[in-house]
């Protein structure tokens, strides 16, 4: 078996610790895991200087890029493994947006037994009150296609090839 990748894992950790500072700094506390953290008062958020669209939708390229390198980490995968890994996060996502896109058909596929279980308990919610993105499709591919190169890069010796 082979040993998982700690560079790949470090690079999603952090990653992902960037992507809660921007939540924590730039989303309102009304968000569902901003929520816990900032607690239910709407805390003050400020506004990051990104182009117009580009903040909003880098949460979507952090949640693809992240997730893909810390599971591409621990499964110690080859490209076409890499592949498969940076494929389905990037599906996930556009769900979750199509979802957005259509929040009364997919509100209507969460069974009911998701309420009161911590994350699925909310979305129902997130489907209905989301807003759907063109730009958080986009962020969502270069998301993928990015972790997709930064696998590869960092891949270690003796995985090589397929």
């Amino acid at each position: 078996m082979r040993a998982i990748n700690k560079l790949q894992i470090s690079i999603g950790f952090l990653t992902l610790f960037a992507g809660l500072l921007l939540y924590l700094i730039n989303r309102p506390s009304d968000i569902y895991f901003v929520s816990f953290i900032k607690g239910a008062e709407n805390l003050h958020c400020w506004a990051l200087p990104f182009p117009a669209g580009i903040g909003g939708a880098l949460p979507s390229f952090l949640h693809v890029f992240a997730f893909s390198l810390l599971l591409g980490g621990l499964l110690a995968c080859r490209k076409t493994g890499y592949l498969i890994i940076c494929c389905a996060w990037l599906s996930t996502n556009v769900l979750f947006e199509l979802g957005q896109r259509y929040p009364i058909s997919f509100s209507e596929l969460i069974p009911d037994w998701f309420e009161g279980i911590f994350i699925l308990e909310n979305m129902r919610s997130y489907f209905l009150n989301g807003a759907f993105d063109f730009l958080d499709l986009l962020a969502s591919s270069v998301g993928a296609v990015a972790a997709f190169w930064v696998l590869v890069r960092t891949m270690q010796e003796g995985r090589g090839g397929k």
